[in-house]
C-alpha cells in the first residue's frame, strides 16, 4: 500500500507544476539563505581564530610610514615597501619578553619577468630560528633551518618541480605550508639575509627610503613573559619611534567587524527566510485547496483518515527533501564564493575548504530541511482535518459507482462515475 500512496502522491505533485513549483521555490529560498549565511559567517571566524591561535605574539611592531590598517597590517599579506632599522629589536628586548622576532617584506611582479611564480605574491624574509608563526603551518616539521637559495611555499603557490628562480636565483623548495586560508596561502618564505642580498641586487638604493637593506626589517613580534601585563610592556617601549600594535586588541577588532558584517549578511538572510516560510504556508494552502474535492472523495469511498494524511505528507516530503538538498549545496557553494571574495578583496583571514566544513553544513541545512518540512506537514494536515466528505459531495452531487477504495487510489485517472 507504501508504494500506491505514493505513486499517488507523485502524480499529484506532477500534474500540479505550478503549486509544486512555487513550494520548491519557497522551501529552496529559505534554506539557501540561511546556509549561506551561516556558511559565510563560520568561514571567517573559524580563520579568525586559526590565525589567533597560531600566532604566539603579543605585540607587533612596524615602521609610522605604513599606509595600511593594523587589521591589514597582520592578516591581509599585503606587501609593504617600507622598513626600519634592526637596531630596533634591542630596543624592544628587554625584562617582560621572552622571544622576538622579525621579517623582511618584498613582492613578486610576475609581468616584470623577476620569478617563475604565476601570480603576484609576497616573499617573506624571516629569522627562521625564532619564528613564531610559520613552524606551526608546515606539512613537514623536520626544516629546522633554512639555507641559502632555499624556500618554503604557501599551499596555493603554483610552481612546477622543486627547482624555480625567483628574482633572478635559481632556489630548492623545502617545504610547502599546509592551506591556511590567509595571505601566508600566497607568499613565499626564504631566510632574511638570503632576501636582503636579492633585494640589493634586483630593487635601487632609493627602494629603501634611505635604510641599509643588510640590516632593514619590515616588522617585528614580541612575545612577552608568562604573567607580563601587555600594557605595562607597552608603556616600557612607548619612546620607540615605531607603530606598536597589541595583537589581541586588533584581533578583537577585526571579529567585531566580522559580527557586523554578519549581523547585516544574517538580516537580510532571515527576511528572506520569514518571507519563504510565509509563503510556504500559503502555498499548502493552495495545495490543499486544489484537492479539496479530491480528499474528500476519498473518505467518502472509505478511505482511511491515515491514507489520505500520508498522502499530503508525501507530496510535501518530496518537495520539501528535494528543494532542501538543492539549497544546501547551492549554498555551500555560494557561501564558498562570498568567502573567496571577501579574503581576496577585504583581506580577511578565512578558513579553508574541507570536508567536515561541508558536512556540518549540509547536515546543518538538511536538519533546517526537515524542521521546515514538519511545521509544513502540520499546517497541512490542520488543513486536510477540516476537509468533511459529507461539504465536499454536497458541493458537487457526484455519486461513485462500482469503485472499490482500495482501487480507487491507483487507477484515480481511471475511475468511473457519474454525476446528477
Amino acid at each position: 500500500m507504501k508504494h500506491v500512496i505514493f505513486k499517488y502522491a507523485w502524480k499529484n505533485v506532477s500534474r500540479r507544476l505550478r503549486i509544486t513549483g512555487s513550494l520548491l521555490i519557497c522551501v529552496f529560498l529559505s534554506v539557501f539563505s540561511i546556509v549561506l549565511a551561516w556558511g559565510t559567517y563560520d568561514a571567517i571566524d573559524s580563520g579568525i581564530e586559526l590565525s589567533k591561535s597560531q600566532l604566539s605574539a603579543d605585540v607587533m611592531v612596524y615602521p609610522y610610514e605604513v599606509d595600511i590598517s593594523d587589521v591589514s597590517m597582520l592578516y591581509s599579506g599585503i606587501a609593504q615597501s617600507v622598513y626600519m632599522d634592526e637596531s630596533v629589536l634591542d630596543q624592544l628586548n628587554n625584562n617582560y619578553v621572552e622571544q622576538i622576532s622579525s621579517q623582511f617584506y618584498l613582492q613578486t611582479l610576475p609581468t616584470a619577468g623577476c620569478c617563475t611564480a604565476t601570480k603576484e605574491m609576497r616573499i617573506s624574509g624571516v629569522d627562521w630560528e625564532n619564528d613564531m608563526l610559520l613552524h606551526s603551518y608546515l606539512t613537514d616539521a623536520n626544516i629546522d633551518q633554512l639555507e641559502a637559495q632555499e624556500v618554503i611555499v604557501g599551499g596555493n603557490v603554483e610552481i612546477e618541480g622543486k627547482n624555480t628562480l625567483i628574482l633572478n636565483m635559481p632556489v630548492k623548495i623545502k617545504g610547502v605550508l599546509r592551506t591556511t586560508g590567509t595571505y601566508l596561502d600566497d607568499s613565499i618564505i626564504m631566510s632574511m639575509d638570503q632576501l636582503r642580498k636579492l633585494s640589493k641586487i634586483n630593487f635601487p638604493t632609493n627602494f629603501f627610503d634611505g635604510n641599509n637593506p643588510d640590516t632593514s626589517i619590515t616588522c617585528a613580534f614580541v612575545k612577552l613573559k608568562d604573567g607580563i601585563s601587555t600594557e605595562k610592556y607597552m608603556e616600557s617601549i612607548k619612546d620607540i619611534k615605531a607603530k606598536k600594535v597589541l595583537i589581541s586588541s586588533t584581533t578583537q577588532t577585526l571579529q567585531q567587524q566580522v559580527t557586523i558584517l554578519f549581523k547585516i549578511l544574517l538580516g537580510a538572510c532571515m527576511l528572506i527566510f520569514i518571507l519563504g516560510i510565509l509563503s510556504i504556508f500559503g502555498q499548502v494552502n493552495l495545495l490543499v485547496n486544489s484537492q479539496f474535492k479530491e480528499a474528500g472523495y476519498l473518505k467518502a469511498i472509505g478511505v482511511k483518515r491515515k491514507e489520505i494524511y500520508e498522502i499530503f505528507i508525501c507530496q510535501v516530503t518530496m518537495v520539501g527533501i528535494s528543494a532542501g538538498i538543492v539549497a544546501s549545496v547551492l549554498g555551500i557553494v555560494s557561501a564558498r564564493s562570498v568567502v573567496d571574495w571577501i579574503h581576496q578583496y577585504m583581506l580577511l583571514p578565512t578558513s579553508i575548504w574541507s570536508g567536515e566544513y561541508v558536512l556540518v553544513h549540509f547536515c546543518g541545512g538538511a536538519v533546517l530541511t526537515l524542521l521546515i518540512s514538519g511545521i509544513t506537514v502540520i499546517f497541512l494536515l490542520r488543513k486536510v482535518a477540516k476537509i468533511s466528505p459529507q461539504e465536499t459531495m454536497a458541493k458537487r452531487r457526484c455519486v461513485i459507482k462500482n469503485v472499490k477504495a482500495r482501487e480507487y487510489i491507483p487507477n484515480i485517472c481511471q475511475r468511473k462515475r457519474t454525476c446528477v
